[in-house]
């Protein structure tokens, strides 16, 4: 993985540079993103000087060859390239019989000839996590991609009459951008719901698109690929047990593609099923290729929290594989200690220590000579891990279910389980910083074929109640289920709303376009990572699996059974009992490669808890402040939060002494609500420091 940078003059009255001049904003721009690439680093400046390419390496593959920006033979054709690309050496054979000629080894160079073979439809044929940027300079033409789940970052702003397109925004700082906050995207929760960051005319390039830019500074973003899934009323000719081979097949092949390295790797291991089957599939094919090879893990352990620790689990895990295991365990003091490093790194608020606690692992892969690892991120979202797309199920039945042999609620059973799912369907989860909105009065709903899904998303970001009047004035439309909404893709709106999509499959497409794209993936995922220069690959992403699995039928995704068998008869008095089982078909794919314990678990949150703080002494009638609360008492002053000039100090002074006074610390590990609307504000805060953004003013 890398760091890219580029900038292009787009309209005449840009600001003319000379050579020396960009060559220098470039190298300052790289070195802003060194992080991602310590290794090497390179700049690409036109001819006539308008536009310039800058990268910071993270070598992984041909590691004395495949230096960036990348040219062609002629040098018509340059490139900068962040991510990996798989099914390289296939690739790289169908274009040498083309007539193609590589410089090197390099995975990056791919797109320098995929584009000369098939012009703009060369996206179509990369496999993996990427982000990139390619001129076109005979033809004046710029493209910029990023991969078909954003895994990796790409932004875009426009900016005295030059187009800047980076991996992170802090890279567009040294070409004299000026960081402004977006008061519409805070208050509408932009940067998660939708394409928009926290900065004004800052944008992400979207997930499955490609960005194009002519000579004459037209910009235009199409998309190259999105999620299809089976349309509803589809006979399903599959027997179950195919699926299921499928499922393992296509999974196996996306995990062996991401073995290839020449550097160290390693796996993320949690206490759950993705991430022990990606370690148990791993170990298996590295065995095949030599017997003793040993696999890497690291887990997360937080020792004396049995209530949320996976490491006991992980650990047993591990060894069923012969692994060499690594346990991390960060103390309250070390999450808290990294929070701004966290933010600085995450580009936008950051509400819990999920970011910090996967910042202090990618630390210890580092330390330990790591530089690649491989995760589970991706398979919730897929296979429909999550509690929340289970009343989604349940809003309509699965027609192929009953071919498949598989037992459904009848109607009315089916109508009952939704209400009481609905009834407290995260309406304060320990993930939210406010309740959820069920006020979307049915706009959103039926946008979106009626799911309940997308109301969860709505409580994760700050609510009306943080801003004063100005700001809120300032946004006169604040439904935030209608910015989701409105922010997915209206072909695939139309097939939620036409009910061509079951509904399940409606809430798998609008969380990943929000919740995974612009939250895991970002301040959890890449960012946590990349900060400390690891490159992290996500075998449950491939798109050639997700693929497969979109089609597959509701009902192997969440599994319904009847939970009490002796009302298993339709007709008796008493009323049957079902549970409904996520991920089923991945469960089943991945039994030879898991231990029973991992198999029968059912899904944990992940949480980097906080401890209770204690008394200095019995004597004492309150304890002393925990690391959290002395962090968010320093840090959230009326000076400092005033200065956002958005903020109602008067509200978040009495959020922060309420929770000073009496903390709430949830079972499952997690945050108060309180610290996790503290924590969002304090991010803005970290952000206004390090961004110099001014405060904003209202006419």
């Amino acid at each position: 993985m890398c760091g890219i940078t580029a900038i292009r003059s787009i309209s005449p009255n840009a600001t003319q540079t000379s050579f020396d001049e960009l060559a220098k904003q470039l190298k300052a721009s790289t070195a802003a993103v060194n992080h991602r690439g310590p290794d090497s680093s390179g700049i690409y400046i036109s001819s006539d000087n308008r536009l310039g390419l800058g990268h910071a390496r993270l070598s992984i593959i041909d590691l004395e060859g495949g230096q960036q920006p990348l040219h062609d033979e002629d040098q018509h054709i340059h490139a900068v390239v962040n991510g990996e690309f798989y099914d390289y050496d296939r690739i790289r054979e169908d274009l040498v019989q083309k007539g193609c000629h590589f410089q090197s080894h390099v995975d990056s160079e791919l797109v320098i000839h995929l584009y000369k073979v098939y012009g703009q439809n060369f996206v179509h044929h990369l496999r993996g996590e990427f982000a990139f940027v390619l001129y076109d300079e005979t033809r004046q033409l710029l493209f910029a991609a990023r991969d078909r789940y954003g895994i990796k970052p790409l932004y875009y702003t426009v900016f005295d009459g030059k187009l800047m397109i980076a991996s992170e925004m802090k890279a567009f700082l040294s070409f004299g951008w000026k960081a402004e906050w977006d008061i519409e995207s805070i208050v509408q929760i932009g940067e998660q719901n939708d394409n928009r960051t926290i900065f004004k005319g800052v944008h992400k390039v979207p997930p499955g698109h490609l960005m194009t830019c002519t000579r004459g500074g037209h910009i235009e973003i199409r998309t190259y690929w999105d999620q299809m899934y089976a349309r509803s009323g589809v006979v399903e000719t599959r027997s179950v047990e195919e699926m299921i081979e499928g499922v393992r097949a296509h999974l196996v092949d996306a995990v062996r593609v991401r073995l290839r390295s020449d550097v160290p790797l390693a796996v993320s291991l949690s206490g759950g099923i993705d991430s022990a089957a990606v370690a148990g599939i791993a170990a298996s094919l590295i065995r095949e290729k030599n017997p003793e090879a040993k696999l890497a893990t690291f887990t997360l352990a937080f020792p004396g929290r049995a209530d949320v620790d996976e490491g006991p689990i992980a650990r047993r895990m591990a060894e069923s594989i012969g692994a060499i295991v690594h346990m991390v365990t960060p103390t309250e003091e070390d999450l808290v200690g990294a929070f701004q490093k966290a933010v600085y790194h995450s580009e936008q608020p950051v509400a819990s220590f999920h970011a910090t606690g996967k910042l202090m692992l990618s630390e210890h892969y580092r330390r330990h000579g790591y530089k690649v690892t491989l995760s589970g991120e991706g398979s919730d979202e897929v296979f429909g891990g999550y509690a929340f797309f289970t009343p989604d199920f349940l809003r309509a039945r699965d027609s192929t279910a009953d071919a498949l042999g598989i037992k459904q609620p009848d109607e009315a059973e089916r109508i009952a389980i939704l209400a009481e799912r609905e009834a407290g369907h995260l309406r304060q989860d320990h993930a939210s910083l406010s309740e959820m909105s069920f006020s979307d009065s049915q706009v959103a709903r039926s946008m979106l074929g009626g799911i309940s899904t997308h109301r969860s998303f709505t409580s994760w970001g700050l609510d009306d109640s943080v801003f004063n009047a100005a700001a809120l004035n300032q946004v006169p439309v604040r439904d935030r289920c209608l910015t989701i909404a409105e922010g997915l893709s209206p072909v695939a709106r139309d097939r939620m709303s036409s009910g061509q999509w079951h509904p399940l499959h409606s809430a798998l497409y609008a969380w990943t376009k929000t919740g995974l794209t612009n939250l895991l993936l970002n301040s959890i995922g890449d960012r946590s990572d990349m900060a400390n220069s690891i490159e992290n690959r996500t075998p449950f992403l491939d798109h050639i699996l997700v693929d497969y699995v979109n089609l597959l039928p509701p009902s192997v995704k969440i599994m319904p059974a009847l939970q009490d068998q002796e009302h298993a008869t339709e007709g008796t008095s008493a009323p049957r009992k079902w549970k409904f089982t996520e991920k089923w078909i991945l469960r089943e794919a991945v039994k030879p490669f898991v231990t029973p314990e991992i198999y029968n678990r059912i899904k944990t949150q992940y949480n980097a808890p906080i401890a209770r703080p204690v008394r200095e002494s019995e004597s004492d009638t309150k304890p002393s402040l925990s690391p959290l609360q002395a962090m968010l008492k320093a840090k959230l002053t009326k000076e400092s939060v005033e200065k956002l000039g958005w903020a109602d100090w008067n509200y978040i002074e009495a959020t922060l002494q309420g929770y000073l006074d009496s903390p709430v610390y949830p079972a499952d590990g997690g945050l108060d609500k309180r610290a996790r609307k503290l924590l969002t504000i304090a991010s803005f805060l970290i952000l206004q420091e390090r961004f110099n953004v001014p405060k904003a003013t209202f006419a």
